[in-house]
């Protein structure tokens, strides 16, 4: 009764497996042609592109690490990379040239392309010099070119070495004598189902796929996730997957499908490669799962979707791997072309001639005329014909049969086959022992290989990360301190006030405070302050602090103090759109493209301390081998400094803190430390290590142009650490970038102090949201300290207006966190309950001198901050906003319609939106939003400021 059934479902796998043979034998043609090594008899100008007996891969292969040797990983133009590119490329010709006329130099290909490549990383050392973000100059960038070229020229010949050593014979000719007797062309049928129950192997191979194979079934889709816009993510990702997860299943299914698999994927899933690959996982998956640092760098670029510097390390990272791989297969398919070959008549034969003289019996494929070649990447082609009786069953259009196999899979075939034989064809002397030790290198070279080049770039890598000088982010050396007068700015009248006229005694004073959220935060504070601006109260501002994008935003604002702090009648609206372009720039893209820098991969014993129109200072040098590692922060403050200017802190004539978190310090004060005194300070930081401290981390500190407040008594009872930083000479643009040092993209940063006259010393700092995110704790203790020198109590102050520009996200929903969501809060309650007891003691002292304090929190709309604009200095070309009210409903705007929606939060201009009906709707949500009400505060805001003291009272 079961007959039928059972029928239909071999049917089913047989109707699958006829299928599967004629792809199989399209693909073994194709790659038959595709792979093969390059004949003798071309064109000497295709001689010249490609040197014979190699697969046409090889050379690209070379010559795209020669165009990223010459060009960098991010392709620059300059002269001196051109000129590396040609130097390069007509090297190559030579060698290929050469190689056409010489078999040495064809034989040892490899030697010369090392060689060119070597000669490339001397001329790119000798001819850059130390580089910083926007250097003007035709010299190319030393980048981590350099390192791949020394580990190649170092891992290449040692793998040549080790192929050389385990794969050498003690059986004479026992190998080429043995060849007839091995019969290479499996004998079994892999495409008709024989036996029983096909639907439970059908079953069986759909579970298993997943589970044998998972970095195979996620790849496609990984490599697509990066790549695609957000909201096609899933659905490519699961259609990739799917089609993935098919192929898989079908290759388990039939084993010759499962070879054409495995050598697509030895592009992928063999030695270093799948390093690689495994980490594009790990990245699509945090894509996937919508982690904010993953998503901004790759849901789009700022010059078009994608972000293309990114595409190009992914696609240089597998080149190597893939020159590394390909040397290293080709190695032990040439030692074994040499054990089978009989005649010698070359030092390593492409192809010889495999006769086999067992039974007709166990393969289709007839005895004589059969070849066996090297082929593509460490590969070997075993190719007869097809017997004429299989051509007619199978009704195929050729009787070209093809075979390919790995060394690996050669020398099973010859174990097997050999240890089979009986006692008087079996062969004599150590040929079995020399395959078996041959199958155990087959293991242990591919591990050797591996483990050779991840220390050969791992290695020195962790090494300069952990123990490698570093570089400070930002060099005190000014003995001169600004001590700007908190108490002189709030409370006296007639005095100097940059380019504005000086402010009368009932003039309103205005605090702004600027919170974190990297761009966020910045084109929002750029915003507040051009409506400030427009209602003629930017002369009135006297004192700033900022956290990260705040403090970017605040720091741009002080260094072009000039052309933004004016009356209204002289407002240069082209300088307010400069400001808002400026805030608005991918910084983060600056920090990717310079990330592939040799200083900040590896490190050089040279570095610069000036970037563009600084004061220009001479190259420091390592006086040691151990070189300086420049951090990841250090291309920040560069691009700060090249797009906001290389102001200082004595300019601005109003007073300016920019807030960072202390995460460490190192006081060299002579501590009984073996290293040199005579050392700088960076290289005693580093070799000192036993007296770097940890007991100040969490702490804030300062970059401002303020007097210091008043330090607690030094009584030993503990108290909160606030460093006071106010040096003449600190850079404002170098002093935001530590504000927004934003772990844990950005490694901590340094800041050195070396003014003479003064103790020598170094803290390490962090983006200044990790103590707290709203930078109006330094402000309020600033205002406190000012009362110590304040006029007698009869006598009234002018009233002040503390304005909270606060981007920060919406707690959200509570999910389980396992405690992390109460440790990463905690900081900011903390921060808000301190402010609550300093705005207090605050408005009672200005209560007591007859006048009053006025707390203005300007929220930015949830609509814009939860979700909507990110923090990560990233503007993508299209943000999703979606209703806070009602978030099923979104909108995706461009970011031209973004930039000009928060600039109309608080400015009266003309409003064009490339998608009016889009942003009208996300306009609406933003002042439908009952939370944050920002409409309403500023308009409170702004008629606050008019308003007499008397009609506000003091609530004493």
């Amino acid at each position: 009764m079961n007959e039928h059934p059972i029928h239909r479902e071999a049917s089913i796998y047989n109707w699958l497996g006829e299928h599967v043979r004629s792809f199989v034998r399209w693909w073994r043609e194709f790659d038959a042609w595709l792979n093969q090594p390059l004949p003798k008899g071309r064109y000497i100008a295709w001689r010249w592109l490609a040197p014979d007996g190699y697969a046409w891969f090889m050379p690209v292969l070379a010559g795209i690490l020669t165009l990223a040797m010459a060009l960098g990983p991010t392709v620059e133009m300059r002269w001196g990379n051109l000129g590396l590119l040609a130097i390069g490329f007509a090297l190559f010709f030579l060698l290929h040239a050469a190689a056409g006329r010489q078999a040495l130099f064809n034989q040892y290909l490899l030697g010369g392309q090392l060689v060119i490549l070597a000669v490339l990383a001397v001329l790119l050392l000798v001819n850059s010099r130390p580089e910083t973000y926007g250097m003007m100059t035709a010299r190319p960038r030393l980048h981590v070119g350099l390192a791949i070229v020394c580990a190649l020229v170092l891992a290449l010949p040692a793998a040549w070495l080790l192929a050389l050593s385990l794969f050498r014979s003690n059986a004479g000719a026992g190998f080429a004598d043995s060849l007839p007797k091995v019969e290479l062309f499996l004998p079994k049928n892999r495409y008709d189902f024989m036996g029983r129950g096909p639907i439970a192997a059908l079953v069986s191979a759909l579970v298993i796929a997943p589970i044998r194979y998972p970095v195979e079934l996620l790849l496609p889709g990984s490599l697509l996730t990066l790549f695609v816009p957000d909201h096609y993510l899933w659905y490519a990702f699961g259609v990739t997957a799917l089609v993935a997860w098919i192929v898989l299943f079908l290759g388990i299914l039939f084993d010759r499908l499962m070879e054409i698999l495995k050598t697509v994927g030895r592009l992928f899933f063999i030695g270093p490669q799948r390093v690689i690959s495994v980490l594009v996982i790990v990245v699509a998956v945090l894509r996937l799962a919508d982690v904010h640092y993953i998503t901004y760098l790759f849901n789009a670029g700022s010059r078009g979707y994608g972000n293309t510097t990114i595409m190009r390390y992914i696609v240089f990272a597998y080149a190597v791997a893939w020159y590394y791989g390909f040397w290293c297969d080709h190695f032990v398919a040439r030692r074994l072309m040499r054990l089978i070959d009989k005649q010698h008549l070359s030092i390593t034969p492409v192809e010889i001639a495999y006769d086999y003289e067992g039974s007709e019996t166990l393969s289709t494929v007839r005895n004589q005329g059969r070849t066996i070649a090297l082929h593509g990447a460490g590969r070997l082609k075993i190719e007869g014909r097809y017997e004429d009786q299989y051509q007619r069953q199978t009704k195929a259009a050729s009787n070209r049969a093809i075979q390919f196999m790995t060394p690996a899979e050669v020398l099973a075939q010859f174990r097997t086959q050999l240890e089979r034989l009986p006692a008087g064809q079996a062969p004599t002397g150590d040929l079995l022992a020399s395959l078996r030790n041959f199958q155990r290198s087959t293991l242990v070279y591919p591990a050797l290989v591996g483990a050779l080049a991840y220390g050969l770039i791992g290695g020195p890598a962790v090494f300069s990360f952990l123990r490698a000088i570093q570089p400070p982010e930002l060099a005190i050396r000014s003995e001169r301190h600004v001590n700007k007068q908190p108490a002189t700015l709030l409370f006296e009248s007639n005095q100097p006030n940059g380019g504005c006229g000086p402010l009368q005694p009932t003039t309103p004073r205005i605090a702004v405070v600027a919170s974190g959220g990297g761009t966020r935060a910045a084109i929002y504070t750029a915003s507040l302050l051009r409506g400030l601006a427009e209602h003629d109260q930017i002369c009135n501002v006297v004192l700033v602090s900022g956290v990260s994008g705040g403090s970017a935003a605040l720091g741009y604002f002080a260094l072009h103090e000039k052309e933004l702090r004016r009356s209204r009648d002289t407002m240069d609206v082209k300088a307010w759109d400069d400001f808002s372009e400026a805030m608005a720039l991918p910084f983060i893209e600056q920090v990717i493209d310079g990330a592939s820098d040799m200083r900040f991969a590896f490190g050089r014993w040279r570095w610069a301390s000036s970037a563009c129109h600084e004061a220009q200072r001479p190259d420091e040098n390592v006086t040691g081998w151990i070189p300086a590692r420049s951090r990841l922060g250090a291309i920040l403050a560069e691009s700060f400094v090249c797009h906001m200017g290389t102001g200082t802190m004595e300019a601005p004539s109003f007073g300016l803190m920019l807030n960072t978190a202390i995460v460490g310090s190192f006081f060299n004060n002579g501590q009984p430390c073996q290293a040199n005194h005579n050392l700088s300070l960076p290289e005693r930081a580093t070799r000192c290590r036993q007296f770097l401290d940890a007991g100040q981390a969490g702490g804030r500190l300062v970059l401002t142009n303020l007097a210091a407040p008043a330090s607690p008594p030094d009584d030993g009872s503990l108290h909160m650490q606030l460093v006071t930083l106010d040096n003449a000479d600190i850079s404002i643009a170098r002093a935001a970038a530590l504000s927004a040092n934003f772990p844990p993209v950005f490694p901590d940063a340094a800041i050195d102090i070396e003014a003479s006259g003064e103790a020598r010393m170094r803290y390490w700092v962090t983006d200044g949201g990790a103590v707290e995110n709203r930078g109006a704790m330094t402000l309020y203790y600033s205002i406190r300290d000012a009362f110590r020198s304040a006029p007698q109590a009869p006598q009234a102050l002018p009233p002040l207006h503390v304005v909270i520009a606060d981007v920060s996200a919406s707690a959200g929903r509570y999910s389980e966190s396992f405690g992390f969501g109460s440790v990463l809060g905690a900081g900011g309650q903390l921060g808000l309950g301190l402010e609550t007891e300093l705005r207090a003691a605050i408005e009672k002292l200005y209560c007591d001198h007859s006048s009053e304090v006025s707390i203005h929190e300007i929220a930015m709309p949830r609509v814009f901050r939860d979700g909507g604009i990110g923090t990560h200095w990233l503007l993508p070309n299209s943000l999703s906003f979606a209703n806070p009210a009602k978030p099923s409903e979104t909108e995706i705007l461009s970011v031209h319609d973004v930039e000009m929606l928060v600039l109309a939060l608080h400015n009266d201009i003309s409003e064009t939106y490339y998608d009016a009906a889009a942003a009208k709707k996300v306009k609406l949500w933003a002042q439908d939003d009952d939370a944050a009400k920002h409409d309403a505060n500023w308009n409170e805001f702004l008629a606050s400021l008019t308003a007499t003291q008397s009609e506000h009272g003091c609530q004493g």
